[in-house]
């Protein structure tokens, strides 16, 4: 008589090895995702851990085996021994026995590599489908250089939990390996590129979700990788999981708090689907803040960073090669790079190499000469250091001042139509309707955003909502002084007050 055993694909089989890799992997769980274990340290603890249990490779190196091709099924090859994506839209699901599916918590890993202009993503907690896009589960994005084209442009990037924590910046190069980390416990995603924690997301409770991404919730699923359309060529390589328990503590490894930034539950990701890119332009590197600060707490809020220095005289950069070592210090992170120029020559003294290495620059008027327009300028917050005896003749003068510096080439006038002490309580009356236009009209025309400002309460509403008339661009700033988190309510209460749009927001583009 023909032995009988269990088919392979059986159910009973499947729940038999998860138990199996489940109970090799209880040693893990202590463990966890740490945010600060680099992938290769991650895969030592997880072999120490498990003794002969280790992470679980998913591909073989030599065909589709285990794996499942939706709709164009040749836009997936093997070649040189990796998946490699080129053609039609299709999505290749894994199906295979190396580790049992359902995946529930688990911590994932691959390599990959783009050409330019390539588009893809990684999902997880998803459920194969014939055709189109997974509904079900989350996309973790890769995107280096798609292009922002057409009327829907693709401004999402690389290491982002696609339309629930987005990142904004495009921050890797093409043709150069990178690695891919997604860590789910719970209901706490992470994600990391090359070690930099991207994502540090908690599912809240009835997330927010439009009809059609209601399904991109915690569940439980296999994982997928996608060919985007014909032009995004991309290659995967040595994609592999490690299972981690049901029961496994999602907090083990603690988590920044969200606690000070003026968040309510859910509202970047209702944020994040409509496309908005929020994002804190204005965060100095000064009193405590670095940029892996600003890196770790926008992964954790969702809310993307722009860093920056004061350059000008007697300012922390004033020369040449401090902007490139400023520079040099913040590449290869997801966020935005950029300087406030304090001296209104700086346009002619900043080499120009560096110049077009920055995001965005940013300017303020609260420097400006004193008494008249060829004195020395003066810092207008420190009021023992000048008079203003004739409010309306000091009102022209700096209105022109404001034009002046939105003719130089900035991307940012921070805190518009912002008063010095002295002349403050005159706002109604100082600042016109007419002045407003002549600020709002020159931005418009120089392609200059108007930050709202988080704390200083400029410009206030009577001016954006003009400025929104106008079809004047907005970006958000806290201008920080230390690492403490700065309450953005006010900028969040503008949005919605004057129902800003992807249209509306300062975005910077990718370098060519």
């Amino acid at each position: 008589m023909r032995k009988t055993s269990t088919p392979r694909n059986h159910p009973a089989k499947r729940v038999m090895q998860r138990r199996d890799f489940l109970a090799t992997s209880l040693a893990i769980a202590a463990a966890g995702c740490n945010m600060s274990q680099g992938p290769d340290a991650a895969e030592a603890a997880g072999s120490a851990a498990q003794g002969e249990g280790k992470w679980i490779p998913l591909f073989n190196g030599t065909d589709l085996d285990g794996w499942r091709a939706s709709e164009n099924t040749a836009s997936w090859r093997v070649r040189d021994g990796v998946l490699a994506a080129d053609g039609p839209r299709s999505h290749l699901f894994y199906v295979g026995n190396a580790a049992p599916t359902p995946f529930r918590n688990f911590d994932f890993m691959v390599d990959v590599i783009t050409e330019k202009s390539a588009n893809s993503g990684i999902f997880f907690h998803t459920d194969f489908v014939e055709t189109g896009s997974p509904p079900k589960g989350y996309e973790v994005q890769i995107n280096n250089s798609y292009p922002m084209t057409g009327n829907s442009p693709e401004f999402r990037r690389t290491g982002g939990l696609f339309a629930i924590r987005d990142i904004y910046k495009a921050w890797l190069p093409d043709d150069v390996w990178f690695r891919v980390r997604v860590c789910v416990i719970g209901k706490r995603i992470r994600v990391w590129v090359n070690d930099i924690p991207t994502v540090d997301y908690v599912e809240p409770e009835d997330p927010p979700r439009p009809r059609n991404r209601r399904l991109r919730r915690v569940s439980e699923g296999t994982i997928a990788l996608q060919a985007h359309d014909p032009g995004s060529r991309m290659r995967f390589r040595n994609p592999r999981i490690r299972l981690l328990p049901d029961d496994a503590d999602p907090f083990a490894e603690p988590r920044a708090s969200e606690e000070g930034y003026g968040l309510k539950p859910g509202w970047i990701d209702q944020m994040a689907a409509l496309g908005l890119p929020i994002t804190d332009f204005h965060v100095h590197i000064r009193g405590g803040m670095t940029v892996e600060k600003a890196v770790l707490r926008q992964a954790v809020t969702g809310i993307n960073c722009g860093v920056l220095e004061n350059v000008g005289r007697g300012w922390p950069i004033d020369d040449n090669d401090k902007l490139r070592s400023f520079l040099d210090g913040a590449a290869g992170r997801p966020v935005f790079v950029g300087v406030q120029v304090n001296d209104r020559d700086w346009a002619d003294v900043l080499a120009p190499d560096l110049v077009a290495r920055l995001d965005y620059v940013l300017a303020d008027t609260m420097i400006m000469p004193m008494p008249h327009d060829d004195s020395p300028p003066v810092k207008l917050w420190i009021t023992d250091k000048y008079t203003i005896d004739d409010p309306d003749a000091w009102m022209e003068r700096y209105v022109r001042h404001n034009l002046r510096v939105l003719g130089e080439p900035i991307s940012i006038l921070a805190n518009p139509t912002w008063l010095p002490p002295p002349v403050a309580s005159q706002y109604d009356r100082l600042w016109t309707e007419e002045r407003m236009r002549k600020i709002i009209g020159a931005a418009v025309d120089r392609g200059v955003a108007l930050e709202i400002n988080a704390s200083s309460g400029y410009p206030p509403l009577k001016f954006l909502q003009l400025a929104k008339e106008m079809g004047a661009k907005f970006s958000l700033g806290t201008n920080n002084f230390d690492d403490k988190p700065i309450d953005m309510r006010r900028c969040f209460e503008m949005i919605d007050t004057l129902g800003l749009r992807f249209a509306d927001m300062f975005l910077p583009r990718p370098k060519a």
